[in-house]
Order: C-alpha cells, then sequence, then structure tokens
C-alpha cells in the first residue's frame, strides 16, 4: 500500500488536478493506494484572512469570501462538466454555506479563538479532498474520508498535537472496513492538514500539516512507502532560487531530512518524519510536472555520498541574544533559570552556544518572539540586571545557516573548510553552533550575507568546478583583448574545471552588470545600450549587492580614478587583477593601507602585466624570494616605447621625427611624452622595488627626462614634434660619441644598494640589453644563486595581446590558489 500527497501548486488549478488525477491512476495499477490532499493553492491563507475580516467587523470578509466560493464552484464545473452529478455539486455548496455560517458567527461576535479559526481554515482540505474524489470518481472508484473522524488530537487549537494511540486505532478500523465493503480498486482521498478532538472539535496540526497527515495515514496503515507530489523534482542540496547551481539529493537519511528541515527546507515539513522513522517507512519526494524525474528517497540506510555535507539551508527572520555577566562564571543553574524562564513564556530557541568561561550564553529565535524574550529575561534576572551584574545584548536582522550530512561524522576539517571558506569571502559569523552527532553544522549571520555564504558553502562542498566571476573595467585595446581571449578560451578553461564568466563591463561612460554572465559575442551592443554612469563607486555597490563569490576586478585602465575606488571593490568581496600600475606606486603610506586591507580580506592582488607586459617579470622574483635567494641588482630596458626608439634610431633620421613614426604606428601613449619623460619606467623599477621590500617612492628614484622642462608641460599638440626637433642635436650627439666607443644607447632602469636610476647608457654589442630588437624589453636579475651569470627574461614588453596575455595567466593563477 502507498500514500500519496499532494498539496501546493499540484492542485492549483483544473489543469493540474487532471494532471494528479492522471499520476494516482498509474500508481493504483500497480498497488492500492490512499490519497491525501491539501487545500488548493493559497486558499488556506485566504481563508485565515477571511477570519481576520470578519472578526474586524471589516465587510471586505464577503468578497474574499465570495471569490473562494466561485474558485471552488467553477472549479467542479470545468473537472465534472454542467452535466456532473447534482449531489456532487450540492455537497459543495452546502460545506460553502457551512463556511459563510462560520464567518458570519464570527462577524456578529467580533471574535475569533484559535478554536474557530481551525474550522475555517478545515474547509481548505474537505472542499479540495471533495473536489478531487468526486472528479476522480468518474474514473476509478473513490471515497471522499474526512479526517477529523480519524486523527485523534489534543485541543491546542492551530498546532494541536495528535494522540496517536486513539488515532492510529482510528485509521486502522475505517480503512480496515472500507477496504472489505469495496473494490481493490477504491483510491479513498483524505483530507490532509485537519484532525479533531476525542470530543468532535475540529483541529489543524500546524501549516504544511499534510505532508504530517500522510505520514500518520501511513505509519497507522504500516504503508510501504509515502510519497509527497510537489513541483520540484525532490530535496535541493539547497534553495534553486539563491544558489543557481543546487542540486537534487537522490537519497536521505531520516535524520538529514529532519535536520534539514527543520531549519528551512521547504520541500519536506519537519513534522513529517517521525511517524515515518517509527515505522521505518521510507519518504519518497516527487515531482507532479515531472513524474518521470526519480525524485528524493529519505529512508533509514545511508548511502555511500562522495561529499561530506548533503544539504545547506537557512532559517530567515532571527534575533540573536547574549545574556552575559561576571556574576555567571562558575555560578551553576544559571543556564537553567535562562531556559526555564523562556519556556514558561513560550519562546523556541533554535540555536544555543555559550562559551566554556561560563561568561555569555548565547541564543537564537525567531525575531517574532523578541518581546517575549525580554520580558522573560527582564523578570527572571531582574536582581542581576539591578546590581549592574548582568546585561543582555540583542543583534536582529540575521540568519541561521545549516550544513547537514551523514557523513560530516568523524570527518576531520568540515567545520574548518566551512569556516575558511566564509573567511575568504568576508563573511562575518555572529554564533556557532555543533550537536554532539557531528551531523549538522550551524551558525548565524548577518541577514544580508545570506547569498553569499549559501553560495560560498554550497560551492565549498558540492561543485568540483572553480567558479570566478570577472569584472573587467576598461574596454580600450587591452580590455577588448582580454574578453576575446576569456571568450576563446573558455573550451580549455571548462577542461580544466573552471568556470569563468564575466559578470560586468565597464567603460569610461557606461557598466553593464549580469549576476549570470554578459554575452562575450555581443558584449559591445549590450554595454552601448546601457545607461550613463561613470560613478565606479556605484559600480563596486551594484557589484557587491549581487553577493557573488569567488569575484575579481579587471582593471584594463590607467586611470588613477579606478584605483581610488580599489578599497571599495575589496569591500564588495573582489580580489583585484590589473595591468594599471598607478595602484602598485601610490604613495607608501596608501599603499601599504591598500595591502593591509587585501590582506585583511584575503583577497589576491595580481598585477604580472605592470611590469613587462606578458613577461614573467612579477612572478620570477616572488619566485626567487619564495625560493631563498636574494636580489641583489635588478636591471633591464621596461620601455616598449624606448626600447623601439633606441633599437630603431641610427642618426640617418631625426629622433623627433622618430617618435612622430613611432605614435603614428601606435607604439606610443597618445601623448609620447609620457615614455620620453621615463616616468613609466621609474614606476615599474618601483614595483619591482617593492617586491624585494624596499620602502621607497617614486621621488625616490632618480629618473633622466628625455623631453625639456620647457615642452613637459601643457597639453600636447603636434606642434611638439617641430619644438622638440630643436633637440635632436643632443640626442644625435650621444649616439654618435656611443657609436665612436663601439656601443649603443639604451634606456636602462636599475635598482642596486637599495637604490634606483633610469636613464640613457652605453652597452657594447655583445652585452643582452644591446641586441633588443623593436618593442622588447629585457630584464636581468642578479642575484646570490645568479652571481656570475644574471639570469635574463627578454621578449615583447608592450602590445594589447601580450599585455591581456599576461593579465589572463593572473586569472588562471587566481583559479588555482581558490580553494574551490
Amino acid at each position: 500500500m502507498k500514500v500519496l500527497k499532494f498539496g501546493g501548486s499540484s492542485v492549483s488549478s483544473p489543469d493540474r488536478i487532471r494532471d494528479v488525477a492522471r499520476i494516482v491512476l498509474d500508481e493504483a495499477k500497480k498497488d492500492r493506494v490512499i490519497v491525501v490532499v491539501s487545500a488548493f493553492q493559497g486558499v488556506t491563507n485566504q481563508l485565515l484572512e477571511c477570519a481576520r475580516l470578519a472578526e474586524a467587523d471589516d465587510g471586505g470578509y464577503l468578497p474574499l469570501y465570495d471569490r473562494i466560493a466561485q474558485r471552488h464552484s467553477q472549479t467542479l464545473v470545468q473537472l465534472l462538466g454542467k452535466s456532473g452529478k447534482k449531489s456532487n455539486q450540492t455537497i459543495v455548496q452546502e460545506l460553502l454555506g457551512e463556511l459563510q455560517n462560520v464567518l458570519k458567527g464570527i462577524n456578529l461576535l467580533r471574535h475569533c479563538p484559535p478554536r474557530a479559526l481551525d474550522v475555517v481554515a478545515s474547509f481548505g482540505e474537505r472542499l479540495s479532498a471533495f473536489i478531487f474524489s468526486s472528479f476522480l470518481n468518474r474514473r476509478n472508484p473513490s471515497s471522499y474520508v474526512d479526517a477529523r473522524g480519524l486523527v485523534i488530537t489534543d485541543d491546542l487549537f492551530t498546532r494541536a498535537n495528535v494522540l496517536f494511540d486513539q488515532t492510529n486505532s482510528a485509521l486502522q478500523k475505517h480503512f480496515r472496513q472500507l477496504f472489505a465493503r469495496s473494490s481493490k480498486k477504491l483510491i479513498p482521498v483524505v483530507t490532509g492538514f485537519i484532525g479533531a478532538t476525542e470530543d468532535g472539535r475540529t483541529t489543524t496540526i500546524g501549516r504544511n500539516g499534510s505532508d504530517y497527515s500522510a505520514a500518520i495515514i501511513g505509519a497507522a496503515l504500516k504503508a510501504s512507502i509515502v510519497e509527497i507530489w510537489t513541483d520540484v523534482d525532490g530535496i535541493l542540496s539547497a534553495d534553486p532560487q539563491i544558489v543557481p547551481s543546487a542540486f537534487v539529493l537522490p537519497r536521505m537519511s531520516y535524520e538529514e531530512a529532519m535536520e534539514l528541515s527543520y531549519f528551512g527546507a521547504k520541500v519536506l515539513h519537519s513534522a513529517t518524519i517521525a511517524p515515518a522513522v517509527a515505522r521505518k517507512i521510507p519518504i519518497l519526494i516527487k515531482n507532479t510536472l515531472n513524474p518521470s524525474a526519480p525524485g528524493t528517497l529519505i529512508s533509514d540506510r545511508v548511502d555511500d555520498w562522495e561529499a561530506v555535507a548533503k544539504g545547506i539551508t537557512s532559517i530567515d527572520a532571527i534575533t540573536l541574544f547574549t545574556l552575559r555577566g561576571l556574576s555567571m562564571v562558575g555560578v551553576p543553574g544559571t543556564a537553567q533559570r535562562l531556559f526555564h524562564a523562556l519556556a514558561d513564556h513560550r519562546v523556541n530557541v533554535i540555536l544555543i552556544s555559550q562559551a566554556s568561561s561560563e561568561h555569555t550564553i548565547c541564543f537564537a529565535v525567531s525575531s517574532s518572539d523578541g518581546v517575549r524574550v525580554r520580558k522573560a529575561i527582564a523578570h527572571e534576572f531582574r536582581y542581576e540586571f539591578q546590581n549592574r551584574m548582568t546585561a543582555l545584548d540583542e543583534i536582529d536582522r540575521q540568519t541561521i545557516v545549516a550544513i547537514v550530512g551523514e557523513g560530516m561524522k568523524g570527518t576531520p576539517g568540515v567545520a574548518g573548510k566551512v569556516f575558511q571558506a566564509l573567511g575568504r569571502n568576508s563573511v562575518n559569523i555572529s554564533a556557532i553552533a555543533q550537536g554532539a552527532s557531528e551531523r549538522n553544522i550551524s551558525f548565524v549571520i548577518s541577514a544580508s550575507q545570506k547569498v553569499r555564504a549559501l553560495n560560498v558553502v554550497h560551492q565549498a562542498f558540492f561543485e568540483k568546478k572553480k567558479h570566478l566571476s570577472l569584472v573587467v573595467v576598461g574596454v580600450g585595446n587591452i580590455g577588448s583583448a582580454l574578453l576575446r581571449q576569456i571568450h576563446q578560451q573558455q573550451p580549455y578553461l571548462r577542461s580544466q574545471g573552471y568556470e569563468v564568466s564575466v559578470c560586468g563591463i565597464s567603460d569610461s561612460k557606461r557598466y553593464l552588470v549580469s549576476p549570470h554572465g554578459v554575452s562575450l559575442t555581443h558584449w559591445r551592443e549590450a554595454l552601448t545600450g546601457s545607461p550613463q554612469e561613470k560613478n565606479p563607486v556605484e559600480l563596486a555597490g551594484k557589484v557587491a549587492a549581487l553577493q557573488l563569490t569567488n569575484t575579481a576586478l579587471i582593471d584594463c585602465t590607467a586611470s588613477a580614478e579606478i584605483v581610488a575606488v580599489y578599497p571599495d571593490f575589496v569591500k564588495a568581496n573582489m580580489h583585484i587583477i590589473t595591468p594599471n600600475k598607478k595602484a602598485n606606486v601610490l604613495p607608501w603610506k596608501q599603499y601599504n593601507a591598500l595591502m593591509t586591507l587585501m590582506k585583511d580580506r584575503q583577497k589576491y592582488f595580481l598585477y604580472e602585466a605592470n611590469v613587462g607586459a606578458g613577461l614573467p617579470v612579477i612572478s620570477t622574483i616572488q619566485d626567487l624570494i619564495a625560493s631563498g635567494d636574494t636580489i641583489v641588482t635588478i636591471e633591464g630596458i621596461f620601455s616598449g616605447t624606448l626600447s623601439y626608439l633606441f633599437n630603431t634610431f641610427d642618426g640617418r633620421k631625426p629622433f623627433s621625427k622618430l617618435v612622430a613614426e613611432a605614435r603614428e604606428r601606435g607604439f606610443t601613449e597618445p601623448d609620447p611624452r609620457e615614455d620620453l619623460s621615463g616616468q613609466d619606467v621609474g614606476r615599474k623599477l618601483l614595483i619591482l622595488a617593492r617586491q624585494i621590500n624596499l620602502k621607497m617612492d617614486l621621488k625616490d628614484i632618480r629618473i633622466e627626462n628625455l623631453v625639456p622642462p620647457s615642452l613637459s608641460r601643457g597639453v600636447f599638440s603636434d606642434q611638439f614634434y617641430k619644438k622638440y626637433s630643436l633637440h635632436d642635436a643632443a640626442i644625435e650627439k650621444r649616439h654618435r660619441r656611443a657609436r665612436q666607443r663601439g656601443t649603443v644607447l639604451r634606456y636602462v632602469g636599475t635598482l642596486k644598494n637599495g637604490k634606483g636610476s633610469a636613464g640613457l647608457r652605453e652597452f657594447p654589442p655583445d652585452h643582452p640589453f644591446a641586441s633588443t630588437k623593436g618593442t622588447d624589453n629585457i630584464i636581468a636579475f642578479t642575484t646570490h644563486r645568479y652571481a656570475t651569470t644574471p639570469l635574463v627574461i627578454q621578449g615583447p614588453g608592450a602590445g594589447a595581446d601580450v599585455t591581456a596575455m599576461g593579465v589572463f595567466s593572473d586569472i588562471l593563477k587566481l583559479l588555482h590558489y581558490l580553494p574551490y
């Protein structure tokens, strides 16, 4: 025998009821079935609202009653047709008339006690079960069963407790007689959610109690299985509306399901488990919209599950209280006094955490119980409060997150994994609790961090792929090249177990943010159609509001304005990857503050493309230092522009003309004075100096400027070349003198003995610096290990594609560093 329960959207419309009937008839071909139904979707809330309006003498209850009555009458007609049995229509009208009379009574008395509220609420199931049974009866013998004569409860109205001895006896007797006098094809349709006291007064057994009703009936009749049919494919690892990657769990133990349902999993009512556990009856969660899906089987069997956790869930609207005081230390009975007082005031404590010092007792309750908590504690500890020996702290707008799984028992490092993942994502924990069974780890966080926390923990425990969301700021040559490379390399990234999406793109005028990722095929069109907004602080706020995990800002600008907002992006839980050198050359105090913030927030700052574009300069220094080597000297050609100019300049063409041609070919900045000033080389030297722990600022580096002071000021224009040509002779003279000595000119930066300098130097033809070509960068490291022959890195030091490649390599490094 099977017990099948249907509710919610399963009975929301005539079409859905027809679907349910098909499922029931298919199941009845295999085994005898008993069907339990809840009220039509939304009707219970409408009935309770009706009662409230009637009590308040608000005439609004009548239109609402009319809508309820019309819905049920029309559903009956749509299912049975106008030619349906008059007796069915008569019974429905009688039930609706009875409901109207009860509401009139409440309205006349201006009073609706819990007993009356239960009577009103009972009509949802009574109407639903009768209508469904009448429809089913057209195709198969069916019997409407009112559970009020079978589920016997106490008189705690609205949340009555089931009296199991009387209930089991009544259920067994009723169904034994029913099945004895009917054919094997008979399908009983039973009202869920409702029962009655021993003297026949109507009660309800708690919201979502139809699941409970099904389990009660299944346990009493020793059913082979209880099937709960919902609108999802089973119990999911997390709420899919919050965690998009949540998936259906094929099996669960009773204990796991009980923990999950208690801590907010909406598929199953927490009380449903108890009767089934007592009889070891499996419970199967199925989807009426997808009957072929296998669903989730809940039983006493613990299967081999590769993940230590089974599910993650949460409870909202929580307030955290902390009772603290020196008077509590070592004093026996404080906890007993506290919880006895709370129990007397009917406060349900959801989570408890107490320090071993006994100085504090922390507990979480539903925010709706807050007033009763304060009243209970104020009374119980009134003398301690009067003498200022005890205090009560309160934090509202909290959420409890629970991680559940049989595999957590005896597995070391589970709690560490949870809290490391949360810490890396800046999720602050207010309280922690873990039961002795080790099946559940619960913690309290701010409700504003719930989405991020659930996704972080889900990724840490369930997802084999590492997820990274990127926000790309700056879509000029480098940014565009990077987006193209990310798009092209998606198959490779997925093959390596990485899922990389671009959730935000911004240029100097607009930004585009999407939690599900921006299409890298049509990003230009989407960005162009976005509203104009130049404020990077707002962009950081938009990204923070998404509460994404593992997110990185990719700054492909040369903007100091974006760098000024780096702290906002870090506080928005973002790592930073950039070819922009401005952050690494901030004045020491600001630079140190930014690095401290990133360290405190456990965020990575990756900037391989700051020096040498795509060349592995930064990573080489870091590897040398990490391996225990000591760097003595760093020198090199750090500017692709200056490398090209002095690789090309042979004296036959004026230097100013060569600069103009280089600008036309895109080898310089829009203002070539930026390259000729040597400031770019100086910044790169400063970045390298800070890598080897030299506390320096840009002013500490001696830089030779190839532009006279008189031409360095003002807005750049083409007139610059004519004025600059007056200084061609000086450059030609230095070139001629070097050639006479058999050397070549190169613009080189040097770090040695804690000092930095940049300028023109002469090198013999056999020196590595003399052999560079085009826009090559070349950097030589002299260290204790590379003392005789320096370690040399050489290659293209400029260009959008190679710089974007350097940024892309940092993205891969970040993916490698991330723990999940």
